[in-house]
């Protein structure tokens, strides 16, 4: 609970409140003998107790006292009757069927139950068992909502000095009352020189009054209309494990003195000082601001008229507060997160907890420990309610008590956290004016995640281009074959003859440094000869794809400004329609060509100039050109070279288009390395795919989508797929652990290796990877490690780095980051930024990818920001939810969509392809999702599908999927 400070609420005098005046006059008049009043219950309590489990499930609350003198059972019973006879909501009992609405029976008195137990003679252990055992069985205890006092006391005696009281009650009461509240009182009675003159009596009426009234504040219900249709948070999936719960403490006496000092430059308690410091930390949690978190309200010790002496006194309201973001300084966060206490406390009771949706094992809690100031310390496993939030953090002077669901957080997680409110509350102590948004890890983590597992090792690649390198192999190995397709053959000698005589008639044209020169040729043999003939005039590459839309391609020539288009006459008629540049013709010109010097061309090459332009999607419809540079190019394929080449002899197969990157270092490391490249013929069918591999197998590697590796799993034997190659690469797509696990088991442990590999084009093909040997323990295969000479980091929007297992944005450095968006310095400034970490002038590119450290450093892929949707309020990343699916014994593979809903709401959709001989079982796929996600990540509708369809490049195509 968060004390408030200041609040102003207009509620009815107590006085002004006569007995039985809140009822309808019919309901008067079966009102029972005896009853002292009774009045109808607030709306969200009745819709409450007349569900069953209103006073079936029992919440728990207790606190371990430590006295000079023996436990006296007669002075806590007085204490008892004290309580009980001063606060009237302790002395009543619902009735839902006699009258037209619920109503609370307010009784001269209520016999509360006080249960002795003496565990005083045995030891520690079996002490705590049978602690255990107590509990429990008070929680499996119903109570009778027709029996007044909807209480239960238990006294535990653990020494001649030591006992524990604990406090049970129904949901029906504890939604209203707060338990250590309870406690509060009792223990200041006891301890009370006089028992009765230590409780200040309440009534109850004007509390349900004051809700009665609510049903008209048309203003507080568009408040939280308002504010619960933003995101609530959540904490991030992943972190659980094993059933129970932890429990650790916080402590800050030491900076006790430097908190008072922010509390009063703020003007506020401190229980909002630390409010503050739980949604900074609750920030650092999140991908992205949520709009709300959960706070336990009550007006503790205040003199104020913050609301009815019952409020001041027992109640509590447990309420959504608005999460402040963007503070700058600490004094300035503290102030905001009061008016956003006052805020929600001024509309307490038009809040319907109902409107909060579900899924609270996600939810984190906090509260002001009401029992502080009284004797007596916290007990391990209490409070102990039916609310089970992923974590609550209780707040107290000197101390947080933090309680985590081990399914929601394990306690590594958990200790990680405790370090980060720690780190938070130093630096709010240490000046109210400082820096309230940057990131507070501790220095090992910090560490860890900017220096130990973000930045790869180093090498200096001497100034070397890729054309150096080829040049090199082809004057070791002149006659070994370097290219195959179908039935040709070109060796080094041949390819780099026909390279050179196109590169003698491109520098006659204008080709040179920093220009670019279009390459729009299938996969024939006179592709890589163009490829490199282009490269050792200074240009960079274009690659234009054959079977591009027209207009795609216009766009294409356009905006990168070429003036040469090497291509054949199967291409001319489209190209004549969409440039009016030079058109090279390597077949037609084939004699032009032959009739140029064959000798290499001395024209020097920098590893800045270009190396080619590719085009990728973008999110406005205007394909955005990437500009590679050989710096990172040859940086990328030299490491290719002992990650995959260095497995086998063999080459590589090259299916996939030129205009994917992809398929850059089938066709170049082959070609350092002296082994030949395969050009698979065209078109392609997919369901092909695995006996035009067979007909060049073994290769020393392939690299391909995941889409493809799974295409594999069906179309090879156990044999083939252990002969196909030294390794495969699955990268561009989400690569699932189920995936690699069939690959793994259908090689087998001396077949045909799987790596991952990880890198959008904006970085040079790939930047991260590493070979699987066994499934991964995520389940999606993680992104690997750095290569040689790169960087990355997991960032917020700020550059700050996120904590070990809270998503953020991939963001890469290093010798890989691109130039940048041809003609576009608009947005080449917002994906490519200033790097914080590196040298002065280098840049990071944004990703947009998803992603988390794990504990032991594994980089974990949670999938696209631009991919998560909301549902019911929360951020879905729908990779994670297609991950889990694939996960399930009967499903071979799944894709998650999010659909509009007749009403405009979203709705997810599931499209699975089942193991052979299964039909969807919708209720079974709900229990499988439901063991790890919370209900609003469990798609409405589950469609079987044949196979995932996926586009020319090998990803998946969900405009073509069926409707759902």
């Amino acid at each position: 609970m968060t004390t408030l400070d200041s609040v102003t609420s207009e509620q009815p005098d107590e006085s002004d409140i006569e007995p039985f005046t809140l009822l309808s006059p019919r309901d008067r008049k079966i009102v029972p003998a005896g009853a002292r009043d009774a009045y109808p219950l607030p709306e969200a309590q009745a819709e409450l107790v007349e569900e069953e489990p209103a006073f079936a499930e029992v919440d728990l609350d207790g606190r371990r006292v430590t006295d000079p003198a023996p436990f006296s059972p007669e002075r806590f019973a007085s204490a008892v009757r004290a309580v009980v006879r001063a606060h009237e909501v302790l002395r009543t009992s619902v009735d839902v069927s006699s009258g037209t609405e619920p109503v609370y029976l307010v009784h001269p008195d209520a016999p509360i139950p006080v249960a002795e137990h003496d565990h005083r003679s045995v030891d520690e252990a079996k002490r705590e068992a049978m602690f255990g055992t107590l509990l429990a069985t008070e929680r499996a205890t119903p109570f009778d909502p027709a029996s007044p006092g909807p209480l239960r006391l238990t006294v535990v005696l653990e020494t001649e000095r030591s006992w524990t009281p604990v406090v049970a009650a129904p949901r029906a009461l504890t939604s209203v009352v707060d338990l250590s509240g309870i406690l509060a009182e009792l223990l200041r009675a006891y301890h009370a020189a006089d028992v009765d003159r230590a409780v200040a009596g309440t009534r109850h009426a004007p509390c349900v009054a004051a809700g009665l009234d609510a049903a008209a504040d048309f203003d507080g219900a568009d408040y939280w209309t308002r504010l619960l249709a933003g995101t609530a948070f959540a904490l991030p999936g992943g972190w659980g494990g094993e059933p129970g719960s932890t429990e650790l403490t916080v402590e800050f006496a030491d900076l006790a003195a430097g908190l008072a000092t922010l509390a009063g430059a703020a003007g506020v308690p401190l229980s909002t000082v630390l409010l503050a410091a739980h949604q900074t930390v609750l920030g650092m949690l999140s991908a992205e601001p949520a709009g709300h978190t959960e706070a336990t309200l009550a007006p503790y010790g205040r003199l104020e008229s913050a609301g009815t002496d019952c409020e001041r006194l027992l109640h509590r309201f447990t309420l959504p507060v608005p999460m402040v973001t963007g503070a700058a300084t600490w004094r300035r966060l503290v102030t905001r997160v009061a008016e956003a206490e006052r805020a929600a406390w001024t509309h307490r009771h038009a809040y319907r907890p109902s409107a909060a949706g579900d899924g609270q094992r996600q939810h984190a809690l906090f509260e002001w420990d009401a029992a502080a100031d009284t004797p007596g310390e916290p007990v391990p496993g209490l409070p102990a309610e039916r609310a089970a939030y992923g974590l609550r953090v209780t707040a107290a002077p000197g101390r947080l008590r933090l309680r985590a669901v081990k399914e929601t957080v394990d306690p590594g997680y958990a200790g990680r956290l405790a370090a980060l409110y720690r780190e938070v509350l130093v630096a709010m102590a240490a000046d109210p004016d400082g820096d309230a948004r940057g990131a507070r890890l501790p220095a090992d983590e910090r560490r860890a995640v900017l220096v130990d597992w973000a930045v790869a090792g180093t090498a200096d690649r001497g100034g070397v281009t890729v054309v150096d390198l080829i040049r090199a192999q082809a004057t070791a190995t002149p006659d070994r074959v370097a290219v195959r397709v179908g039935e040709v053959r070109l060796t080094y000698r041949e390819l780099m003859r026909r390279a050179n005589q196109l590169t003698h008639h491109l520098l006659d044209l204008g080709a040179g440094r920093d220009t670019l020169v279009g390459v729009c040729l299938g996969r024939t043999p006179d592709l890589i000869p163009a490829l490199l003939g282009v490269w050792q005039t200074g240009a960079g590459y274009l690659p234009l794809d054959p079977k591009l839309p027209p207009e795609r391609l216009r766009h294409m020539l356009d905006a990168a400004d070429v003036r040469v288009v090497v291509t054949s006459t199967v291409q001319r008629p489209t190209l004549t329609e969409l440039y009016d540049g030079t058109l090279v013709l390597v077949d037609t010109d084939a004699a032009a060509l032959a009739a140029r010097p064959d000798t290499p061309v001395d024209v020097p090459i920098d590893p800045a100039q270009l190396a080619y332009v590719i085009f990728t999607s973008g999110s406005t419809g205007r394909p955005k050109g990437v500009m590679v540079p050989h710096a990172g190019l040859a940086n990328y394929l030299l490491w290719t070279v002992d990650a995959y080449a260095a497995h086998g002899p063999g080459g590589a197969p090259v299916f996939s288009s030129i205009s994917f990157d992809l398929g850059i270092p089938d066709i170049f490391t082959p070609l350092i390395t002296g082994e030949p490249v395969h050009l698979l013929p065209e078109p392609l069918d997919t369901a092909d795919l695995g006996a035009c591999l067979l007909d060049g197998a073994p290769y020393s590697f392939i690299k391909m989508t995941p889409g493809h590796l799974d295409l594999l799993t069906w179309q090879l034997t156990a044999e083939q797929a252990r002969n196909l190659a030294g390794m495969v690469i699955a990268a561009g797509d989400s690569f699932t652990e189920a995936l690699a696990a069939r690959w793994l088991e259908l090689a087998g442990p001396d077949g045909t290796k799987v790596a991952t590999e990880y890198g959008p084009t904006e970085i040079t093909i790939g930047n991260s990877g590493q070979p699987i040997s066994e499934p991964p323990t995520t389940e999606l295969v993680p992104l690997g490690v750095p290569i040689v000479n790169t960087t990355m980091y997991v960032l917020t929007d700020r550059l700050e780095p996120v904590p070990v297992g809270v998503p953020g944005e991939v963001y890469i450095g290093g010798v890989g980051v691109a130039r940048g968006y041809l003609g576009r310095p608009d947005l080449t400034a917002e994906r490519f930024v200033p790097d914080p970490y590196g040298a002065p002038g280098s840049r990071l590119y944004r990703s947009g990818d998803l992603a988390r450290w794990l504990p032991d450093g594994t980089l974990e892929f949670l999938g696209r920001i631009d991919n998560q949707v909301k549902i019911r309020g929360y951020r879905v990343e729908l990779g994670e939810i297609q991950a889990r699916l694939a996960a399930h014994p009967q499903v071979r593979d799944a894709v998650v969509v999010a659909r509009e809903s007749g009403q405009g709401e979203k709705r997810l959709v599931a499209y699975l392809v089942l193991t052979a001989g299964h039909r969807p079982d919708p209720a079974a796929l709900r229990g499988h999702l439901a063991a790890d996600l919370p209900d609003y990540m469990i798609p409405a509708a589950f469609v079987a599908i044949d196979h995932i369809p996926l586009t020319t490049n090998g990803k998946v195509d969900s405009r073509a999927l069926p409707a759902g």
